[in-house]
């Protein structure tokens, strides 16, 4: 089984260090409630520029993206969507994230009855300097089912183009459409 949920900052991220046990007091998800009410005023704080965020993807067994992958979140989901148009395309996408560095990757598997898929990410070792706790988070990669992983991230993509129309300030909305419509 695989899961894609966006989070949205709702406390300021410049000096957040990660730890798993507090990430709901730097993030919420879209799904939350109270979430369009709560990125408008981060939106109004940052006076529209920018939007920190992450999108978690794990199957049952591999956490494949985490709360510090955490980036520019409008960017992130573009990022992703042109990552996949290039899969789509070629049979191997990738994309750098504009802040912290990071590479993901995702490569086609061609197997019967169904492709599968590598996705990879490789994370900036600047980032890790001297925390040793970190080792294991500089690359994580799995093996997903191509249509499952499909399916579900332009899902989550939908529910996040829908969300931001809800948001001030929603110039990214125009460019999240048309690369969706050209995947699809």
């Amino acid at each position: 089984m695989l899961t894609i949920t966006t989070y949205i900052e709702q406390k300021t991220l410049d000096s957040f260090y990660f730890n798993k046990e507090n990430f709901q007091d730097y993030f919420i998800s879209l799904n939350d409630t109270s979430s369009a009410q709560v990125v408008n005023r981060r939106l109004k704080k940052h006076k529209g520029h920018k939007l920190e965020g992450v999108v978690i993807i794990k199957t049952i067994d591999t956490t494949m993206t985490d709360f510090m992958d955490w980036d520019d979140i409008d960017l992130m989901w573009i990022g992703i969507l042109q990552m996949i148009l290039e899969y789509k395309k070629t049979g191997f996408g990738e994309h750098f994230m504009a802040m912290n560095g990071h590479k993901w990757s995702i490569k086609k598997i061609i197997t019967n009855p169904e492709n599968l898929m590598l996705f990879r990410i490789k994370r900036n070792p600047l980032n890790f300097e001297s925390k040793d706790s970190h080792e294991f988070y500089k690359e994580t990669k799995n093996i997903v089912n191509e249509k499952d992983f499909f399916f579900k991230i332009l899902q989550a993509a939908n529910e996040f183009i829908f969300f931001r129309e809800k948001l001030f300030k929603i110039d990214s909305v125009g460019r999240l459409k048309a690369l969706m419509s050209e995947i699809q």
